[in-house]
């Protein structure tokens, strides 16, 4: 990266204000230096030597960055190299300046790739987590978990000259059907746990025919606190869990065989932890609504795992500015 050029002096407070604003709190919260540290130590990235001739290679900052910015505006490779060419803001976030290059799609593709390959999203996440749990951006005490389904994306179909379908390319075998409130699904599930302000703390993916229940044990294998639950979770043997290891659960309860209706103390218990379970449905509505993800991009539950991870990275960044600032007027 070399030093600014006069052009890139005329164009600092260039470009969409809010736009810049949104992104430079974004770079506040991302841990560059461990992340950097850990490619380093994984062999994924060589950092710039000093009189080494050829291409150097694009600053680590700028690749996890493009990878950051298509999280949050749901963007494809190729419309990633165009937004960067673009937009002043973006190319402001990952500090281009006017005479460096740009990473093309494909440089952005293998990148992630082999981040995928080592499976270095899950500690890419633990790292953000981390972070923020050490800012007190995330809290440690309790947990509420559910799960939400993503359709896997559809096969481009091929067809003959009659118009009969005759393979299906890219098909993903991984992903598995199920059905939810009378709506048929074919992808995968996601499991998260969260905090009471709605902070990612674990992810796991799963085929869509996984039941919810089967991972309640991943999500809360560190709780020490309470756990909140919908009754999809509910459980004689878990909740006898909890309650030996001192934990709270919160699960809401459905009728069981031969029950007509609830007893009253259930419906009061019901109504409590809802409004507690509740908090756990801002992340997905966060990364499907506004981070624009409602269908899988990759084929394969370790691919997508591995992205999810970097979803929920992103969401948990994405939210801490305006988290800090309820901390601050707290």
């Amino acid at each position: 990266m070399e030093a600014p050029t006069f052009f890139d002096y005329a164009l600092q407070n260039q470009g969409g204000k809010r736009t810049i604003k949104f992104l430079e709190e974004m770079k506040k919260h991302i841990p560059y230096k461990e992340i950097e540290e850990l490619l380093i130590k994984e062999g994924v990235y060589k950092p710039k030597v000093k009189g080494k001739k050829g291409r150097p290679p694009y600053p680590s900052k700028v690749l996890l960055g493009a990878l950051f910015l298509q999280a949050w505006y749901g963007l494809s490779d190729p419309m990633t190299e165009e937004m960067i060419h673009d937009r002043l803001s973006f190319r402001k976030f990952l500090d281009i300046k006017a005479d460096d290059d740009i990473p093309d799609e494909t440089t952005i593709c293998n990148f992630r790739n082999a981040l995928m390959d080592k499976m270095l999203f899950d500690k890419i996440f633990t790292i953000v987590r981390t972070t923020m749990v050490t800012n007190n951006l995330i809290l440690k005490e309790g947990s509420i978990v559910d799960a939400t389904l993503i359709h896997s994306s559809e096969p481009k179909r091929k067809k003959d000259i009659d118009g009969n379908i005759i393979s299906n390319k890219a098909a993903d075998s991984d992903a598995s059907y199920t059905s939810k409130r009378g709506r048929k699904y074919h992808g995968f599930k996601i499991h998260i746990a969260s905090d009471t302000n709605g902070m990612i703390k674990e992810v796991v993916t799963t085929t869509a025919k996984e039941a919810d229940i089967n991972q309640l044990d991943n999500l809360t294998k560190e709780e020490e606190n309470f756990v909140f639950a919908d009754s999809g979770y509910m459980s004689k043997e878990k909740k006898r869990t909890f309650r030996d290891k001192g934990v709270f659960g919160g699960i809401i309860e459905r009728r069981v065989r031969g029950q007509k209706r609830l007893r009253v103390k259930q419906q009061k218990h019901n109504k409590n932890f809802s409004k507690v379970r509740a908090i756990v449905e801002l992340p997905f509505a966060f990364i499907k609504n506004l981070m624009h993800y409602t269908k899988t991009r990759f084929i394969g539950l370790e691919k997508n795992d591995q992205y999810h991870l970097l979803l929920a990275a992103a969401y948990n960044i994405r939210r801490a500015p305006n988290l800090q600032k309820k901390i601050g007027n707290g």
